[in-house]
C-alpha cells in the first residue's frame, strides 16, 4: 500500500513538472519583422525561431489557426496543452505611420497628372472613404508611398489607388486606396464679427478651404481686397466675404469740417470746409463754405482731407479765397 501511495506521489510531481515546464500559446502577439516564429507565439518554447507563418503588413493584424500552430509545434518538439481552448491567435505588426498627408499629396500628384480638365487656380482636396489613410511601412524603412495605378471619375471624383510602400521597395506590398478628391480653393475670413468703419487688418484674417464650386467669382479670395478695407454692413467671423460687401474705409464722414487743398501747378492754397457726404480714399465727394454756402467737388485723399486739382482750379481758388476771407 506504502509503495502504491508513494509511486502515485512521483506521478504527480512529474506531472506538475512537466506542466510546469510546458510551453504556454499566447493568445495574441506583436512582431516586427516579416515571419511569426514558434517562440514569438509561445512562452517557455526555448530556442524555437522556426517560422510558422507570414506576418501581416506593417500596421496590419492578421489570425493564425491554432491547428496549424500546433502542427508546427509538435513537429519541432514543442510541449504544450491548449487549456484555454484557443481557436486562433491574433497577430499584430509594429510599423512607422506613412503620414497622411503625403499619401493625399502622391494621389492628388497623380489625379493632376491624368486630368487637365482641374482648375488651374484650385489644388485638390484627398478625403479618404476610412478617413484615414492608416498606411505603415516596416520599423526602419522609409516612409514614402508610390501610386502605382489609378482610377479617377472626374465628374464623381471618386478614386481607387494601388499603392506601394516604401515607394522604391518592388518587393513591398501594394496597398488599395478608395475615397474622393475634388478642387478646393482657400478663402480670407474674418476670425472676428467686425462693423462697418472698422479697419481689417492681417491679424483679423484666418483662411479656409472650401469646395472650389461654391466659391463665386465674387467671392474674395485674395488679401488685396480685404486687409485695409472696411465691412459694409456687419460682418461674421468665418463667413466667405463678397467682394461689393467690402469698401475703402470711410476717411470723410458727411458732415465732418475737412481740410481742403488745392494744387494749380506751383500754386497750392488751402481752406476749411464740410463734406456734403460720406467718401474713402480716391472717392470724389462735395465741400461746402459754410459761410459762403458755395460748394466745390474735391477727391479725399486723406482723414478729412480733401485734393482739388485742376481744371476745377478757378472755382476752387473762390472757394478758397471766401474761405480766407470769410
Amino acid at each position: 500500500m506504502f509503495k502504491r501511495i508513494a509511486s502515485l506521489a512521483l506521478l504527480f510531481a512529474a506531472s506538475v513538472i512537466t506542466a510546469a515546464g510546458a510551453a504556454e500559446l499566447r493568445p495574441a502577439v506583436t512582431v516586427t519583422g516579416d515571419t511569426v516564429t514558434l517562440g514569438d507565439l509561445f512562452d517557455n518554447a526555448g530556442d524555437a525561431a522556426v517560422t510558422v507563418a507570414n506576418a501581416p503588413a506593417p500596421g496590419a493584424r492578421g489570425e493564425i489557426s491554432v491547428s496549424r500552430i500546433s502542427l508546427a509545434a509538435r513537429r519541432n518538439g514543442v510541449e504544450w496543452r491548449n487549456d484555454a481552448g484557443l481557436t486562433h491567435v491574433v497577430v499584430a505588426r509594429n510599423g512607422t505611420q506613412v503620414p497622411d498627408m503625403d499619401v493625399a499629396a502622391a494621389i492628388a500628384s497623380a489625379i493632376e497628372a491624368q486630368s487637365s480638365a482641374l482648375p488651374s487656380s484650385s489644388q485638390l482636396q484627398v478625403d479618404f472613404e476610412n478617413g484615414m489613410a492608416g498606411i505603415q511601412v516596416a520599423d526602419g524603412a522609409e516612409p514614402t508611398v508610390k501610386v502605382e495605378q489609378l482610377a479617377f471619375n472626374q465628374r464623381s471624383g471618386a478614386f481607387t489607388a494601388i499603392l506601394r510602400a516604401p515607394a522604391n521597395d518592388m518587393l513591398s506590398p501594394l496597398r488599395r486606396m478608395t475615397g474622393r478628391a475634388y478642387p478646393v480653393t482657400d478663402v480670407p475670413v474674418l476670425v472676428r464679427d467686425m462693423q462697418p468703419g472698422e479697419i481689417v487688418h492681417q491679424q483679423d484674417i484666418d483662411w479656409v478651404r472650401l469646395p472650389s464650386n461654391r466659391v463665386s467669382q465674387n467671392i474674395v479670395t485674395s488679401l488685396e481686397h480685404l486687409v485695409g478695407m472696411s465691412p459694409r454692413r456687419p460682418a461674421r467671423a468665418g463667413e466667405p466675404m463678397r467682394i461689393a460687401e467690402m469698401q475703402p474705409p470711410i476717411l470723410v464722414e458727411k458732415g465732418a469740417q475737412v481740410d481742403v487743398t488745392l494744387i494749380s501747378g506751383s500754386l497750392t492754397l488751402t481752406a476749411r470746409g464740410r463734406a456734403l457726404e460720406n467718401g474713402a480714399v480716391g472717392d470724389v465727394v462735395n465741400v461746402v463754405n459754410t459761410r459762403s454756402n458755395r460748394t466745390i467737388q474735391g477727391v479725399v485723399e486723406g482723414p478729412n482731407m480733401v485734393r482739388i486739382d485742376a481744371p476745377g482750379a478757378a472755382r476752387a481758388a473762390n472757394f478758397a479765397a471766401q474761405a480766407r476771407n470769410s
